[in-house]
């Protein structure tokens, strides 16, 4: 969804829906944005919400979304430094899941995996990252990690060819690296941007 610099991706499939990060230039229109795509769909519940990280371009809208459409789970990264953002999600969420370890979700002819940070605590590089494969459409995003990040995710994790990659970081010159692009193979490359003063892309 288009939230200006950050990031906000509906996964649906099979009837189900679910929500990477909600956060953007303006972290209340991000929410808007994310709430009124839904509503209009006629989706009054989220069955996850998959916060990759805690940056507020990621996180910043996702309380005023889960005031107007809450959420069945909500999968952040284990972390001892975000307890701030946790406090101010967690009634508004059925479940809370700090992932240490990957999870694996499937229903129907969809899967949905998350993989947790190697390192936890180490900044952008704890984002989960989330593999969504259904039928023909496979798509990976990597949240905020750096190429670092990007090259332990693909010595802990098998990450096919895929048809959507979202670039990392907004675009980032530090990350959605060579190792990265030759094992995913992506045939559309998504950049969530919007101005800024980091020059991204």
């Amino acid at each position: 969804l288009d939230v200006g610099q950050g990031q906000c991706i509906l996964l649906q499939s099979e009837g189900k829906t679910y929500l990477v990060d909600c956060g953007g230039s303006d972290a209340e229109e991000a929410a808007d944005v994310a709430a009124e795509r839904l509503l209009s769909q006629g989706i009054f519940r989220l069955d996850g919400v998959i916060l990759t990280h805690f940056d507020k371009d990621h996180s910043g809208g996702m309380e005023y979304l889960l005031r107007r459409i809450p959420a069945n789970a909500l999968f952040v990264p284990y972390s001892t430094d975000e307890n701030h953002v946790l406090e101010a999600l967690e009634p508004l969420a059925g479940h809370v899941i700090s992932l240490k370890e990957n999870v694996n979700i499937s229903y129907g002819d969809t899967d949905l995996s998350i993989f947790a940070p190697v390192v936890p605590d180490s900044g952008n590089e704890s984002s989960l990252a989330v593999l969504f494969r259904h039928e023909d459409c496979d798509i990976l995003i990597t949240g905020d990690r750096s190429g670092f990040g990007e090259r332990m995710l693909l010595r802990t994790a098998e990450i096919p060819a895929v048809d959507i990659l979202v670039a990392g970081h907004h675009g980032s010159k530090h990350s959605t690296s060579v190792q990265l692009l030759t094992a995913a193979m992506p045939k559309i490359v998504v950049i969530s941007v919007g101005e800024n003063p980091y020059g991204h892309p």
